[in-house]
């Protein structure tokens, strides 16, 4: 019988609460799911500690050594050296204290997910990972670590195809990066593309690299861009690519970030519109890995991870929050509904240009002679 992995624990929700922009929103998560009595659904799964030499399967030795050699309790904040920047440390990524800890438990907790999925489960959800930013010798955008990068590579050793989806409102670029030159892992990402706007990449004409061109996929869009719009050209694409790449595994980063209202992405975006997306990625009824990301909204990243959860586990839920078990409820005043509606905002984004997004990941599909490889 297929099952569910749940990854988490109190040592990794601590570890992911040190990083000061998303505060304690895993802890906020974890307990708005469990007062839902959605982890009852699941197996709840200690993470282990990722090792060096698996923290090499993506990221560079002279950086791995680097976060090794950070493994203080008391660092300055504000007393940042050269060759830490030269590492990314410092304004969007701050010193962290004991960032070697910090760095082993985000990117183990991914491993154990996969881990997880060898041991049977059908799906597993990290709602403490999916930091797609990293890059392969430094930090970038509040992401120390690709732990996304290293779980795909472990997924790899068993599985001949991996695609992964990027739902984050950021896009993907330290994954995408990383498997610009591969066939085995096809990178696919929806995101925010606008002048100014982090991190500057991800236009629809990047499709890879080498011989790996045409097993990436870009869909940018503006500003204010719609539910409606936005699920119509995510089932269009994602199922395109699922039927002409045939993945044995998915891997989805659900950024909360994504969401109307949050502070740094501008999208008017549901819960329910990205579950409908979610659920289309369920349908092809292949293993998946569940990951989180960004999300600076806490409150409303609550209630979309709580409510793709549900989803997963194919358990619905009341619209109204429960306080039972909540030291957070207050988080979510004051209409305590698990609900977020859509506001009246302008969407820059027209069918134009999502059709023509469309037809050129399409016809890069065709170009490149993409196929399960």
């Amino acid at each position: 019988m297929s099952w569910i992995a749940y990854v988490s624990s109190d040592k990794l929700l601590k570890e992911c609460s040190k990083l000061k922009v998303i505060n304690d929103r895993a802890y906020a998560v974890h307990q708005l799911i469990s007062a839902y009595k959605l982890n009852e659904q699941m197996k709840e799964i200690s993470p282990r500690l990722a090792t060096e030499k698996e923290l090499r399967l993506f990221h560079a030795e002279y950086y791995v050594n680097y976060l090794k050699e950070q493994s203080c309790d008391d660092c300055d904040d504000d007393d940042v050296d050269d060759e830490q920047l030269e590492y990314g440390i410092g304004y969007d990524c701050p010193k962290l204290n004991n960032l070697w800890k910090f760095a082993t438990t985000i990117a183990g907790a991914t491993i154990t997910s996969v881990e997880s999925i060898y041991s049977g489960a059908r799906i597993a959800i990290n709602w403490c990972g999916g930091w797609h930013h990293a890059q392969r010798d430094n930090a970038e955008g509040f992401c120390y670590v690709n732990d996304i990068c290293i779980g795909i590579q472990k997924l790899r050793e068993k599985f001949k195809r991996v695609l992964y989806i990027d739902l984050d409102t950021h896009h993907g670029n330290g994954v995408e990066n990383a498997f610009a030159f591969t066939k085995r892992a096809f990178t696919l990402s929806f995101h925010q593309y606008e002048t100014g706007f982090f991190p500057n990449s991800g236009s629809v004409s990047e499709c890879g690299l080498g011989q790996g061109r045409g097993y990436t996929a870009n869909f940018p869009y503006r500003s204010g861009v719609s539910g409606s719009l936005f699920v119509d050209y995510f089932n269009k694409v994602a199922n395109l690519i699922f039927e002409t790449y045939k993945p044995d595994i998915c891997v989805v980063q659900c950024g909360g970030d994504v969401l109307v209202g949050d502070p740094l992405g501008n999208t008017n975006l549901t819960p329910i519109d990205m579950g409908k997306c979610v659920r289309t990625v369920i349908s092809w009824n292949v293993p998946i890995i569940f990951l989180g990301g960004g999300g600076y909204n806490i409150p409303n990243t609550s209630r979309y991870w709580t409510y793709l959860t549900s989803i997963i586990c194919e358990t619905p839920i009341s619209d109204d929050i429960p306080d039972d078990d909540n030291d957070y409820f207050l988080l979510y005043g004051p209409g305590y509904e698990l609900n977020i509606a859509a506001k009246e905002i302008s969407d820059l984004n027209t069918v134009e240009e999502f059709e023509s997004n469309y037809r050129t990941i399409k016809e890069n599909l065709i170009k490149y002679d993409v196929r399960d490889v």
